[in-house]
């Protein structure tokens, strides 16, 4: 079964966190064009603000950001 005969219903939501906004958005990119739902947020504060409006499945987190580690998002 390809991603496409996928229902993406059934794919889990994804944030991406990372603080280098062209790696962040190509990866969103390709992450979206297989059918997942992706949010993304350029700081630690920017994700947990995600997190509160709706709690992704799953996370794509950058460790080293200035301003909040990504260890303080997970």
């Amino acid at each position: 079964m390809t991603t496409s005969e996928v229902n993406r219903d059934a794919l889990p939501c994804i944030l991406l966190v990372d603080d280098d906004a062209i790696l962040r958005e190509r990866l969103a990119q390709a992450i979206r064009a297989r059918g997942y739902d992706v949010r993304t947020a350029g700081s630690a504060d920017e994700a947990m603000r995600e997190v509160d409006r709706d709690s992704p499945e799953m996370a794509v987190v950058d460790l080293k950001m200035p301003g909040g580690s990504g260890i303080d998002v997970l």
